[in-house]
């Protein structure tokens, strides 16, 4: 099989989008004859990396429409960049196409809903996704943001409005062999006829045995919680602050670490010093290179990840794969790594109000840690858990619908078969 992958976001030991994409690109370049169009600005970046890959069956190229070749990519120009790039794509990938036929083009990153892809226009089957951002929270849950994270919030709001109102969006979708949405939140935004022929899964892998392996808390010792993520408002951390300094006043002796940097620093740590957070209570890391974050979760006895709408959640399946239970929100993404076998997940949709739904999170962190043999269970669980969602499973999984469904040639769907000459 020859396959057109669409990566704008594209590269090596990266968190996210592009480092999901760089696995998926490998994975498949094991069995098939996989094409990868990333965006131009990739080229500084990786090209060496790229060079260096022993891949036979995988080719990277680098793509930049001619009318925005100067534009840089940054936080405020990325969503515009990527939108023009998937436009632009579609005559690039048609092209490719004429000079040597692909059987299968997928588009992988960004994975947003209301960005579709006009890879559907160039031939061959089109596969979409998966993609999310139809997760949403009440917006109780949101009253304390700051009143930039509040602007985000709802400009987002209106994107995904104006995104489902524009008929160009339609078209594309129309043109979708097969959608995969990360959640059902996301699946249900889409338009009634696409959402026949979505599936709802999750492309990300946990990257299990590269880690070293969480400790057990010894008795009379603190417990160590851990959070990692950007900082915004939206990754709840504020509920995590609120949830330490509620079990200190319980007598708990616990200490949380947040690993990342972002607009909602400055707010956290003034709300850290309201709350009357000690150094021994609370310590701030700015962002860590990947592999510097793994050795962090050694250190973790629980992790802590109350995000309001993420799809996905890498952050987790690392953690599991650390062996350190997760405790999270039953909000977007993560319910679909963690059970009661690795952590707790914590109803959110019904809290009342953001306190409430600190009182639940306090609760499900100490119950983690309720006993030695409870907290064994869990990280037992957790490696489990991180062992079923591999990189290698979650791609076959996925691989293997689009073949049940698309009907693709026998073989597709065995990222292990042996390789054809």
């Amino acid at each position: 099989m020859r396959i057109l992958l669409s990566a704008f976001g594209f590269g090596p030991d990266e968190g996210s989008e592009s480092g999901g994409a760089w696995r998926w690109a490998n994975e498949l370049a094991r069995t098939h004859d996989v094409v990868v169009v990333t965006d131009g600005h990739n080229l500084r970046r990786i090209g060496a990396k790229v060079a260096e890959l022993k891949q036979p069956r995988l080719t990277v190229l680098y793509y930049r429409p001619w009318w925005i070749t100067r534009m840089r990519v940054t936080s405020k120009t990325s969503q515009f960049v990527f939108g023009q790039w998937q436009f632009g794509l579609m005559f690039y990938a048609r092209k490719l196409h004429r000079e040597q036929p692909f059987d299968l083009c997928h588009h992988i990153s960004y994975g947003a809903f209301r960005q579709a892809s006009w890879l559907g226009f160039v031939g061959p089957p089109f596969v979409f996704g998966p993609v999310g951002g139809g997760e949403d929270a009440p917006w109780r849950l949101k009253r304390s943001f700051p009143r930039g994270e509040k602007q985000r919030e709802l400009a987002r709001s209106l994107v995904n409005r104006l995104a489902t109102a524009n008929p160009l969006w339609h078209w594309a979708l129309s043109r979708t062999d097969l959608v995969f949405a990360r959640t059902e939140e996301t699946k249900a935004r889409l338009p009634r006829a696409v959402r026949l022929r979505t599936l709802v899964a999750q492309e990300t892998g946990a990257p299990h045995g590269l880690l070293p392996i969480a400790r057990a808390p010894e008795e009379g010792q603190r417990i160590e919680l851990m959070f990692a993520g950007r900082l915004l408002g939206l990754k709840g951390v504020q509920f995590a602050l609120r949830a330490v300094a509620l079990l200190r006043d319980r007598g708990a002796s616990v200490r949380l670490t947040v690993i990342g940097s972002g607009p909602m620093e400055a707010a956290l740590q003034a709300l850290a010093q309201s709350l009357r957070l000690s150094a021994g209570e609370l310590a701030f890391i700015p962002f860590l290179p990947q592999q510097e974050l793994f050795a962090c979760y050694a250190a973790a006895h629980v992790f802590v990840f109350p995000s309001l709408r993420d799809a996905g959640g890498n952050v987790v399946q690392e953690a599991l794969s650390a062996g350190v239970p997760v405790v999270c929100l039953k909000l977007g993404g993560p319910p679909s790594f963690v059970d009661a076998s690795c952590g707790v997940v914590v109803p959110a949709r019904d809290a009342r109000d953001e306190q409430e739904l600190v009182v639940r999170l306090a609760d499900a962190i100490q119950s983690v840690t309720a006993s030695d043999a409870h907290w064994q269970r869990l990280h037992q669980g957790a490696l489990a858990r991180a062992e079923q969602m591999t990189w290698e499973r979650q791609i076959a999984r996925i691989q293997a619908e689009i073949h049940r469904v698309l009907r693709l040639p026998q073989g597709f769907g065995d990222l292990r078969a042996k390789d054809q000459p």
